[in-house]
């Protein structure tokens, strides 16, 4: 008898986790269209739609139009928008990108805040103040529901395990925020999350099964998705190919990193030595290679030829249907990616050429898909698909 009771719950939870997000991926949408997509009767939609909106994460929007057959106008159901938002962080070199979302994924705020060369410890105030100042402007129901970070680093069972440009100093930020704003806190490796919003907000590619993003920042790193899922491997380490060794180091060297030859931070680098050490960004980086600078124009023609290699490689080890750039360096010279294309078409033969694109708006990407894991958390519906392109617009 309890087995039966608990099967029953168990079937109740799982029918008003579907409806749920056949809102959130149909939106505007009915009960009549949730009931055929769903195969459910409609009486058992209504009261799975009534408790839905009873707990405030729907609303209705007004009447829709009748159908071909006549009969009662539908009623247009969505996503509450006023239920409340999320906070999501993405630390930068030079800034702390904070973005803020309603329940559906929407933008309602963007900024960064500087924090150049200041530690974890000076950091964890900045976030707070963004926080409050979100609380302080919000006219939402239940306020912050939940706070994401990307990290530009390793992440285990949300916690970080290396973090190389960015000393944690011990800090929990599970721990520090959750106990403080009482709300779920989630750390993902920024590339992962790259890869997330290309799954998610990006309309056109809702049909990929299998896509890699390539992270190329301060670092290297890849996000992965297999089968529609992040894969993050059995530590959290998959998809880390700028800490893969160089091949053909002299035995007597110390073995060198991917990312140490074609990192953003490689490039300005080395293009900052060959200029005598003076000190660069990527902003005047690019300058530099709009100028016609000859050291800009040789390390970034480098850079063009080792990521058309790394791509050679990431397709090798994962036969995607598709690779994803998320650059900002690559984004501020559009020029590179078809020269990337053409070194990467030198390299394989014709037949087995990966398609490659470049993620636009690239400092929101992380920003976006910490968005879509932290609502999927607050929405109880980790399992599911979500369509937040469906919705978005920027």
């Amino acid at each position: 008898m309890a087995g039966t009771i608990r099967n029953r719950m168990q079937l109740h939870q799982q029918n008003i986790q579907s409806v749920l997000a056949q809102v959130f991926n149909h939106q505007p949408t009915s009960r009549i269209e949730i009931s055929r997509n769903l195969a459910l009767n409609k009486s058992t939609v209504s009261s799975l739609y009534n408790a839905l909106k009873e707990e405030g994460y729907v609303e209705e929007l007004g009447e829709g139009a009748a159908s071909t057959a006549g009969g009662r106008k539908p009623v247009l159901l969505a996503i509450n928008r006023r239920y409340g938002y999320t906070m999501n962080f993405d630390f930068g070199y030079r800034h702390i990108h904070v973005m803020k979302n309603n329940l559906s994924g929407d933008i309602m705020s963007y900024t960064q805040v500087d924090a150049k060369d200041i530690g974890i410890k000076d950091i964890l105030p900045l976030i707070e103040t963004q926080i409050e100042k979100a609380e302080n402007e919000d006219q939402t129901k239940h306020n912050l529901l939940g706070i994401s970070f990307a990290i530009h680093g390793t992440i285990d069972d949300n916690a970080i395990t290396y973090s190389p440009f960015l000393d944690m100093e011990g800090i929990d930020l599970v721990q520090y925020f959750g106990d403080k704003y009482d709300v779920p806190v989630l750390l993902e490796n920024e590339a992962n999350l790259a890869a997330v919003f290309e799954r998610d907000f990006n309309d056109e590619n809702q049909r990929l099964s299998n896509a890699v993003t390539i992270s190329i920042h301060r670092g290297i790193g890849a996000g992965l998705i297999i089968n529609k899922k992040l894969y993050r491997g059995a530590h959290g380490e998959a998809g880390e190919i700028g800490r893969s060794l160089r091949v053909g180091n002299n035995i007597n060297e110390a073995p060198r990193k991917v990312e140490d030859y074609c990192s953003e931070d490689a490039i300005i680098n080395q293009i900052s030595e060959a200029r005598e050490g003076a000190p660069l960004d990527r902003y005047e980086v690019v300058k530099l290679y709009n100028e016609n600078d000859a050291i800009a124009k040789r390390v970034i023609g480098s850079f063009v030829e080792n990521t058309a290699r790394i791509i050679v490689n990431v397709s090798n080890d994962y036969d995607p249907d598709e690779i994803f750039l998320n650059s900002p360096l690559i984004e501020s010279l559009p020029e590179l990616l078809p020269e990337i294309r053409n070194a990467y078409s030198k390299i394989v033969p014709s037949n087995t050429v990966i398609p490659m694109t470049v993620t636009r708006n690239s400092h929101y990407a992380t920003l976006l898909g910490g968005c879509a894991l932290i609502t999927r958390r607050v929405l109880n519906l980790e399992d599911f698909e979500l369509n937040f392109a469906a919705q978005q617009e920027f």
